[in-house]
């Protein structure tokens, strides 16, 4: 109680940087509609309504998207035809509002898979991640049908999707629902195997340096504007998501940094390490991989990604869930969440965050599929081929390929002052603060910072190796992992 009166004078502080910073055009941009609050998922699709059981599931046509929505406790079916040659994946975006009343891992959908008989194929249980902040959820439930899937999941017939969402949740409104199912035609031969152990480096690749190029995210993944290896920059609202589609070929491998501006007294502070989470999805919109802290002293804060190369055998691996993701080419997506939304009444304007996105290794030769892969939503056109090769070029191969000098793991790099707009100086001035609270603390007070209970809104829960990672915000053992169609246990390969 006794460090309340700081509380109160350190937003004071605060506020009167913002206001001086805004004061300073000639310095700083000021940002545009302030009293705008933070913009949610834009669900978009033919509207469709789950039914409550299964006799009247309504059909899903392949390589549409349908929107419904689902309330606390809810469960909504669907149902699915497919052959017995195709897979099959189903993705369910679920997507609270910013800002709604949400509990870390207590909050979310379990999306299960059927066959005829009533077996369960797959299930996907996406989940919020982190105190005090709303953002998309999305996963995918998968049918396979070689020897590596389940048997009874390989017949032909009427297959049934349900949406289950979790109940007791604080947030009583109900979630907008993206659906979309997904066939990938059977192969006839080609490079079908696995990445082989080993075989890559899981130390992710430097990311591009240089000056960052505005590109808007988009608001949902079908308007995700695409990118490719270099650096770009966004303007966000606390609690908003962006998304950015990135097009990654067999035999190549993804990664990403998203970084907040760097405090100029304190470039680790524990506010703003945790304020950015990311995500990377497959073309299918299956969790592929959680983004992890990757402070370290003297960088920029931010969270990075790195999967494993894209192979067509990866999907039946005895590996972690994000080997086992990385199994088909095509665009996949990254997620960008500016969290917690309790900063958002402190912060006023947007907050720039830098993107540097690096898709490493040659493109090698795939599967020969029997059908046309490209119209289902897999593979690459010659226009995302031709974006991947100018943007590896544009940055210089060569310079990204190996880590730092200094032998350490961190890829983070301090992004510059000039130009940023007032909220970026309105965060510093945060990060400030809280370093200003841990001194006083190490002399002794009491440490009832504010903000300390702010988590990862998007992720932290796994690092490459599938355990708990360093940061402090990874959830329970028990929240499961995202779906790959096997629901196999194996641990991650060696060197992973």
């Amino acid at each position: 109680m006794r460090d309340r009166s700081r509380v109160s004078s350190g937003l004071a502080a605060v506020a009167a940087l913002c206001a001086v910073a805004m004061t300073q055009g000639q310095a700083l941009a000021a940002p545009a509609d302030l009293s705008a609050g933070p913009r949610g998922y834009d669900a978009q699709g033919t509207r469709i309504r789950g039914a409550g059981d299964a006799a009247g599931a309504p059909a899903l046509d392949a390589g549409r998207t349908y929107t419904d929505s689902v309330g606390p406790g809810e469960k909504r079916y669907y149902a699915v035809g497919l052959d017995a040659k195709s897979a099959a994946y189903v993705s369910a975006v679920a997507a609270p509002q910013p800002g709604s009343g949400v509990t870390s891992f207590r909050d979310g959908v379990r999306v299960t898979l059927q066959n005829p008989d009533g077996g369960t194929c797959d299930t996907a249980s996406p989940r919020i991640e982190g105190n005090g902040g709303a953002y998309p959820l999305a996963d995918h439930v998968v049918r396979q049908i070689d020897t590596g899937s389940l048997s009874s999941c390989r017949t032909a017939g009427r297959y049934l999707v349900t949406v289950e969402r979790q109940a007791g949740a604080q947030d009583s409104a109900r979630w907008p629902l993206e659906l979309r199912l997904m066939v990938e035609p059977p192969v006839k031969g080609g490079s079908t195997g696995g990445t082989p152990e080993g075989s890559w480096r899981t130390d992710p690749p430097r990311p591009p340096s240089g000056t960052p190029r505005h590109h808007e995210g988009g608001r949902r993944f079908g308007d995700a504007p695409t990118v490719s290896t270099g650096v770009w920059r966004d303007d966000f609202r606390p609690g908003e998501t962006h998304f950015y589609r990135v097009p990654v070929d067999w035999g190549q491998q993804l990664s990403a940094v998203a970084e907040l501006p760097a405090d100029s007294e304190d470039k680790s502070s524990g506010l703003l390490d945790k304020a950015v989470s990311l995500r990377a999805y497959t073309p299918a919109l299956g969790l592929a991989k959680r983004g992890t802290v990757g402070v370290a002293e003297g960088k920029s804060p931010g969270t990075e990604v790195s999967t494993a190369p894209v192979a067509y055998g990866n999907r039946y691996g005895k590996a972690d869930y994000s080997v086992r993701a990385m199994s088909v080419a095509g665009g996949y997506y990254l997620a960008v969440t500016l969290s917690p939304t309790e900063v958002a009444p402190h912060v006023k304007g947007t907050v720039p965050v830098t993107l540097r996105v690096r898709v490493a290794g040659a493109a090698r030769g795939g599967p020969n599929y029997q059908g046309d892969a490209l119209k289902q939503g897999f593979g690459l056109t010659d226009a995302d081929k031709k974006a991947a090769r100018q943007g590896a070029l544009s940055v210089g191969d060569d310079a990204m390929s190996v880590p730092a000098e200094d032998g350490t793991k961190s890829t983070l790099r301090m992004v510059g002052w000039t130009g940023l707009g007032a909220g970026t100086v309105l965060l510093a001035g945060l990060g400030t603060w809280t370093l200003t609270a841990r001194r006083r603390t190490a002399a002794g007070e009491a440490d009832e910072t504010p903000f300390a209970s702010l988590g990862d809104a998007g992720g932290t829960a796994a690092g490459a190796s599938g355990t708990s990672s360093a940061s402090g915000v990874s959830g329970p053992s028990g929240a499961g992992e995202p779906s790959t169609g096997q629901q196999l246990g194996y641990g991650p390969p060696s060197g992973w």
